[in-house]
């Protein structure tokens, strides 16, 4: 390439290219024209690959990379839709969550009402009964006790 054909042409390059016109034809110089010609094709080659490498380290695909950056948009858009939808589907199954939480402790403190009930009636039926042994025992001690001060009352 000669000078100035080493970097990629700009449109306004391309917009203030002249060409010397032809003295024994009319038209312009065909090789000047194939030289502008090869340097515009070069460019254009550059650019994609640059284009394709940044679209490729961006992972967007091609449809989302349409003009004015409408797919974009539209994948910003369906990214936030699924977001909420994820968001949604977690708030429910949180929901769910609490609710089961909510009947298991219910029951669990029902079975503990049930359990403490049965406890306090079990120890009162306990109580109960050894009120009644130790006056049994109170009576038999006093019958003994009765027994042996009778002989020593009759001598």
């Amino acid at each position: 390439m000669s000078e100035g054909h080493d970097r990629v042409l700009t449109a306004e390059d391309v917009r203030n290219q002249v060409f010397s016109t032809g003295r024994l034809r009319e038209g312009y110089d065909l090789t000047e024209v194939d030289v502008f010609l090869s340097r515009v094709e070069t460019s254009l080659s550059i650019l994609h690959r640059e284009f394709n490498q940044l679209k490729a380290r961006c992972g967007l695909c091609s449809t989302a990379f349409a003009p004015g950056w409408q797919g974009a948009t539209q994948v910003i858009s369906m990214a936030q839709q699924q977001a909420e939808a994820i968001v949604a589907e977690a708030e429910a199954h949180a929901r769910e969550l609490d609710r089961e939480l909510r009947e298991r402790l219910r029951q669990a403190a029902e079975i503990l009402t049930e359990s403490h009930q049965e406890h306090v009636r079990e120890l009162e039926e306990r109580r109960h009964h050894a009120d009644r042994r130790r006056a049994d025992i109170q009576g038999h001690l006093s019958w003994i006790h009765n027994l042996i001060a009778e002989p020593a009352r009759e001598s």
